[in-house]
């Protein structure tokens, strides 16, 4: 999994208006695309590496390309992986928002010349110690709601310790465990101070889901499917309610941003926007 993906290219993911559009299907003990969203970024065992970029912003802008990017798990990255992020994308900075207990599970970043390690840990509540499971169906969004709500608040300093990264001007990556919770709540921050429009955070947010079925894929061929599925879906939804919630306590989400005291907005947008 996550090699052969013919026809993606590599060198400037952009934006793709209807993420959900792509349905992974699976071919034996490897999945296809019809089409893989622009945004995504093959490589061998990273599987859901996007662009930030390409996405409209404030005044007819766009969000500049080849700058931020996003990921999962980077503890797993082959040689290929690094040449690929190292010397073909260009990445300085990488971000580390998992807690390090994380790290003695599923690895992390290796030391690499020229790379700068961040360790910006989103501090929340371990959700599995809140005492209820993970829902299904009509309780996922509010689950999440309440999740991401609590950890933009708990952490912080997590988020404006990226975005002060991110406005240094040099390529970053960030990245948590799947990609999809801590690693979404910094890139929807980062988009909202962009001027990003609300639903296109939130489809950002939604593309975590090609990049779950690609891991998931890889996962059943090569270490087996486990017999109970759980969690691990990233529905629009959550994330707009996530950034209502946001609104409601802060005004907004991007001064929410301004709250945990990241003071570099103009920097960001100068850099960032094209």
């Amino acid at each position: 999994m996550g090699q052969g993906y013919d026809g993606v290219d590599r060198s400037g993911p952009r934006r793709s208006r209807c993420p959900t559009d792509h349905v992974p299907r699976r071919e034996g003990t490897r999945m296809t695309l019809e089409t893989l969203p622009q945004q995504f970024i093959d490589a061998e065992k990273v599987f859901n590496l996007r662009d930030v970029g390409g996405w409209d912003a404030a005044d007819g802008r766009k969000v500049r390309s080849g700058r931020v990017f996003r990921s999962d798990n980077l503890g797993m990255v082959t040689e290929a992986d690094l040449d690929l992020l190292v010397n073909r994308l260009g990445v300085r900075h990488v971000i580390d928002l998992r807690r390090a207990e994380e790290w003695e599970v599923a690895g992390r970043f290796p030391e690499v010349d020229g790379v700068e390690f961040h360790h910006f840990e989103l501090l929340h509540v371990k959700w599995e110690n809140i005492g209820r499971g993970y829902p299904s169906g009509a309780g996922v969004v509010p689950f999440l709601r309440q999740r991401y709500s609590g950890m933009y608040e708990a952490g912080y300093q997590a988020v404006r310790d990226s975005l002060d990264v991110i406005a240094s001007g040099e390529p970053v990556l960030f990245h948590c465990m799947a990609g999809k919770d801590r690693t979404g709540l910094v890139a929807a921050a980062l988009l909202s101070v962009l001027g990003v429009d609300e639903a296109d955070i939130a489809r950002d947010y939604e593309l975590s889901n090609v990049g779950i079925a690609r891991w998931r894929t890889w996962r059943d061929a090569n270490l087996g499917r486990p017999e109970n599925e759980s969690g691990l879906t990233t529905p629009a939804a959550a994330m707009l309610e996530t950034i209502a919630e946001m609104g409601e306590r802060f005004g907004s989400l991007a001064e929410y941003v301004r709250a945990t005291g990241f003071d570099r907005v103009e920097a960001l947008r100068s850099d960032l926007l094209e």
